[in-house]
């Protein structure tokens, strides 16, 4: 397996519904080939953004199978696999992987909050049955709470963890990641708020909601 590095801008994709809830497949299009002709270097579907916890397992692999149809190589795919279970999420990394998708965000189980070492073997789980680099996706605002650093940092010693998506807001969190991470897995900035000194602490990407509007900024 290719080691996937997360670098520069990648917008948290938007999914366009039509009036009766289905998926908007011409809109989502739309979507990618805006950011694509912006310049972003690459694009997450069923993510936050994509509203992916609204969706029936079969609509998720509905849309990334339309984005690695329409993408066709252009730029990477990085797929939001996250569910509440791990058996589910591996499944549904899996599925990523088999139609061509580059990389998972993985966000941490929500609803019931596990204990650290939950965190750990969930997400150690999905890096090693996944058949996919995976980006872990701390936004404790949904899940109950946030990742603990040391558990992230233990994590960053996992082959196929490539990176962390911060989408907190807490730019202290931000900055100790982006510290005690450093040559090991690149932290991805997913709050428009601490961008700037997400950059200016050395962070080298990140997966935004506003790079649906302004990719190239």
């Amino acid at each position: 397996m290719s080691k996937f590095v997360p670098k520069g801008v990648m917008p948290a994709l938007v999914t366009p519904f039509s009036r009766d809830g289905d998926i908007n497949e011409d809109g989502f299009k739309q979507v990618i080939e805006y950011t694509i002709s912006k310049g972003v270097t690459g694009v997450v579907p069923a993510g936050t953004t994509g509203e992916f916890s609204y969706m029936r397992t079969e609509e998720r692999k509905k849309l990334l199978k339309l984005t690695v149809e329409f993408v066709d190589g252009r730029v990477p795919i990085v797929a939001g696999t996250g569910m509440h279970s791990t058996k589910a999420t591996v499944e549904l990394t899996k599925y990523a992987a088999d139609i061509g998708c580059d990389a998972a965000l993985v966000i941490s189980p929500y609803y019931l909050r596990p204990v650290d070492k939950g965190y750990y073997e969930h997400y150690a789980a999905v890096a090693s049955k996944g058949n996919l680099p995976i980006i872990l996706y701390n936004i404790p605002q949904c899940t109950l709470g946030p990742l603990n650093s040391n558990v992230v940092e233990d994590l960053a010693n996992l082959d196929n963890v490539v990176g962390i998506k911060d989408s907190s807001g807490n730019v202290p969190y931000l900055l100790e990641l982006i510290q005690k991470l450093e040559g090991k897995i690149e932290v991805l900035c997913g709050a428009d708020e601490a961008f700037l000194s997400a950059v200016v602490a050395g962070s080298n990407a990140a997966i935004m909601a506003s790079a649906n509007v302004i990719p190239h900024i």
